[in-house]
């Protein structure tokens, strides 16, 4: 009976295989399955990129500090999430590619760190289009559109991975460098040419299409004489307060808010976002960056704080805008770079507002920020000493009494350098249009008026800005300040109309652009406190005259 059994078991077959023979292929399988997946998961380990290959090694250390290594909630992603496709049928292809990866490690082509550094813009080339080719499929294993919540997340975020999903990015577009160096000039790449090279800025105004008014000779009309301090003798108490955090912006020019290898936010600049849109509520931490020279900053600021919290109140009446400012004042920190630590003995503080409109190209983004430059004074690419002196142009610009180059606009010059590339400097102070050029722009409104207190002596300057900073005594724009308790409390009365050539006419239904800077504790030149690009409008609809997220500053209309 028990071989009548076994003679059927042995009848029958799977695949035209006996059962014996099949069972013996099934275990063969599971342990050639099981050494092969083992083999699989073993490549892909942590340890074996990191090791088995010495020239990991290099990028493992820069691994090591970036955030795909270790979050604060101890979450990390290893070599093979990012580089190695988890659906069967793309790992194995991926594999066979690592094959060629084998056999150059065998070479050693880039058995040395020199030999890596050499190649490292066409090992990242391979990765970008790889990722751009598959959508950065191996992001989405961790990351995804559906799963994001827009509103939890930081301003900054949120707004790019919004356009991000309207435009149909993928993520390696923005997040290049996330997890390893970025090589040098990466962004000269065939890769990303186009996506990342920014125009020059258009110095010529009709490249820059209409502006909101008409670019014709301003009516400035005649000069409404000051009645004095007006602003300081008004009740404030019904007038809202906005609260602003000024903050210290080191060296970072208006170039380097363009150039999107060196800041984030140059390709959202271009697209038109306003600095405040990303970077409100940050600005005590970047003000810490630039103390602590750990970014945007070269110089030792010593014992200097960051930021400086202040509140803005304004209001109007027919003839006149007041505004009232208030903010601690701090301690005394000598700059250890300057002997005696005070850059202006003479002046304690000193407060300077500026105005623009859409004439001035990205002004309705940055502001005043469009006048500062790479090659401006203790700035990186400032010029010496004896270049300004034999340059043709000490003739026209005052470039020697203030021991270097001042704020200009971009529409000043005929060409801009923004990146800096094969070791130009940045900015173009050199590159002066002609006088009647320049002329045609100061009376087309093209400038940034500008208006400055000085603590020492109280006086008042007024002027603006386009080839240069032109600063004259005011008769039609009244600051007074005190400190009272550390606290310090200033006022600004300022016309309408002045009638003053690089005053800017303002008219109670447009919108500007409103900027402060803050010179504390007798700093000087640009080592001082600044603050965002803010909209400001008078007493508007908002929304309805203006996009909410347009303004900030609404002045109130007041009876005297």
């Amino acid at each position: 009976m028990k071989g009548e059994r076994l003679r059927n078991w042995r009848k029958i077959t799977i695949m035209g295989a006996s059962l014996g023979a099949a069972m013996v292929f099934f275990v063969a399988g599971i342990l050639f399955w099981g050494g092969f997946n083992t083999v699989m998961e073993a490549t892909n380990s942590m340890k074996f990129c990191s090791t088995a290959c010495h020239e990991m090694s290099w990028v493992y250390e820069e691994y090591e500090e970036r955030p795909h290594f270790q979050n604060a909630t101890g979450v990390g992603a290893t070599c093979s999430d990012c580089h190695v496709p988890d659906a069967w049928g793309p790992k194995m292809i991926r594999k066979i590619e690592a094959s060629r990866e084998v056999w150059h490690w065998m070479l050693g082509t880039i058995n040395t760190k020199e030999k890596f550094e050499g190649k490292r813009l066409h090992l990242a080339e391979n990765v970008w289009r790889s990722m751009l080719r598959t959508d950065s499929r191996e992001c989405r294993n961790c990351h995804d559109w559906s799963a994001m919540d827009l509103e939890e997340q930081a301003p900054r975020a949120a707004r790019e991975h919004a356009r991000g999903f309207e435009q149909g990015q993928t993520c390696i577009e923005c997040h290049q460098g996330i997890a390893h160096e970025l090589p040098q000039d990466w962004d000269e790449s065939e890769v990303w040419l186009a996506r990342f090279d920014h125009d020059e800025p258009a110095t010529d105004l009709a490249e820059r299409g209409e502006p909101e008014m008409p670019l014709e000779a301003e009516e400035r009309g005649e000069a409404v004489a000051a009645e004095g301090d007006i602003a300081a003798t008004l009740d404030w108490d019904d007038v809202p307060a906005l609260d602003m955090t000024l903050f210290l912006p080191g060296q970072a020019s208006i170039e380097w808010i363009q150039d999107g290898s060196e800041h984030g936010g140059g390709r959202a600049f271009s697209f038109g976002d306003r600095c405040i849109w990303c970077h409100q509520g940050e600005e005590e931490q970047i003000g810490q960056l630039a103390v602590s020279a750990e970014k945007i900053e070269t110089y030792d600021l010593g014992d200097k704080r960051g930021h400086v919290p202040m509140t803005v109140q304004a209001s109007f009446d027919d003839d006149y805008l007041f505004m009232r400012f208030q903010w601690e004042a701090g301690e005394h920190a000598p700059l250890p770079f300057v002997d005696g630590g005070m850059m202006d003995p003479d002046n304690p503080m000193k407060l300077t507002v500026s105005f623009s409109d859409d004439r001035v190209d990205m002004a309705d983004r940055a502001g005043c920020w469009a006048s500062c430059h790479h090659d401006s004074t203790y700035m990186p690419d400032a010029p010496e000493a004896e270049a300004l002196a034999e340059s043709e142009l000490a003739e026209r610009l005052d470039l020697m009494s203030n021991g270097g180059v001042t704020k200009y606009l971009t529409e000043s010059r005929t060409e801009i350098e923004i990146r800096g590339r094969r070791g130009a400097a940045r900015g173009g102070w050199d590159k002066l249009k002609e006088e009647q050029e320049i002329a045609e722009l100061l009376d087309g409104g093209v400038y940034l008026d500008v208006a400055r207190f000085n603590s020492g002596d109280g006086s008042t300057e007024a002027g603006y800005i386009l080839d240069e900073r032109h600063f004259a005594d005011s008769q039609a724009i009244v600051f007074s300040a005190e400190e009272e308790g550390g606290v310090w409390t200033a006022y600004l009365t300022r016309a309408l109309r002045t009638g003053a050539e690089g005053d800017k006419p303002l008219s109670t239904d447009g919108k500007y652009s409103f900027n402060v800077a803050l010179h504390d504790d007798h700093a000087d030149s640009r080592f001082h406190h600044v603050s965002w690009q803010y909209g400001l409008v008078f007493d508007a609809e908002i929304p309805g005259d203006f996009e909410e997220d347009m303004v900030e500053i609404n002045a109130t209309r007041i009876s005297r």
